[in-house]
């Protein structure tokens, strides 16, 4: 693929957004047989062998690279080729070797949300591979918790300080998560966006949150625990609007050639 070619597929996000359940589900009933067609064309991939690779084209890169992605832990089928889990495991050959999901989130930054030079840019959460790719591009601020002040949830940062908030994969290791998301609406500016990813449950109208045998400070739940504490459902949105969020989207994002496979892939926004 030529320079120009790649330019032009990595200035494009592909993804559709959905703002609830509902639409979702009539997509999907909509496009089933395309959604089949999809999967069984990923089965096509699945080996014996611990490794597979093929090339394609890193869209935070804008260059052609060769993908790489292990076979443990993925989807085992009955004649003992194994799928794998090609969010978390499908890399590119690049300097950082980020994975599926870390490409599609600083995709998504760089081309739906706008990211510029002069954007404050919060980074919720460890340091990851997507944070510090941010920090060469814009001006990164990093909180990894949440502070508890006066018997309230705060994030150490004065009102509407950031343009853009990112939280890969972390949200859902918060228990006081409407508490975080209220937060995270406090430090954007007007115009704003969160941008963030989790394992997302399509199948689920609801959250589901195992927080009630957490241990308890003054009445409140520890900030961050180690192990995923919820299952973040469809009603994420509803919530992200409830903390203040003007809107409110999940992108459903698919494609081969930039190595974004899998089933329902999501990005979920919230519009300060």
């Amino acid at each position: 693929m030529d320079a120009i070619s790649v330019t032009a597929l990595a200035a494009r996000f592909p993804a559709r957004s959905f703002i609830s359940k509902a639409e979702f589900d009539e997509y999907i009933r909509e496009n089933r047989d395309r959604v089949d067609a999809r999967y069984r064309h990923e089965l096509e991939f699945a080996s014996t062998k611990p490794e597979i690779s093929w090339p394609g084209t890193c869209a935070p890169c804008l260059r052609p690279t060769t993908y790489t992605s292990r076979t443990k832990g993925g989807e085992r089928l009955p004649d003992g080729r194994v799928l794998p889990n090609w969010r978390e495991e499908l890399a590119c050959d690049c300097e950082d070797r980020i994975n599926a999901r870390g490409r599609a989130m600083l995709h998504f930054a760089e081309s739906v949300t706008g990211l510029l030079p002069a954007m404050r840019v919060l980074a919720f959460g460890p340091s990851t591979p997507v944070s510090r790719r941010i920090g060469q591009t814009a001006t990164l601020i990093h909180r990894t918790r949440m502070l508890v002040a006066g018997g309230a949830y705060r994030l150490d940062l004065p009102d509407a300080c950031v343009q853009l908030a990112l939280a890969p994969d972390y949200l859902n290791h918060v228990p006081p998560l409407d508490a975080a998301l209220a937060e995270l609406r406090r430090v954007l500016a007007r115009g704003g966006q969160l941008v963030f990813t989790v394992p997302f449950r399509v199948d689920l109208a609801n959250t589901i949150s195992r927080t009630d045998d957490l241990p308890h400070v003054n009445g409140l739940l520890p900030t961050y625990y180690g192990a995923s504490i919820h299952d973040i459902g469809w009603d994420v949105l509803s919530r992200l609007r409830k903390a203040g969020f003007a809107g409110a989207s999940a992108y459903s994002y698919w494609s081969e050639e930039l190595g974004y496979l899998g089933p329902f892939n999501i990005i979920i926004t919230g519009t300060a």
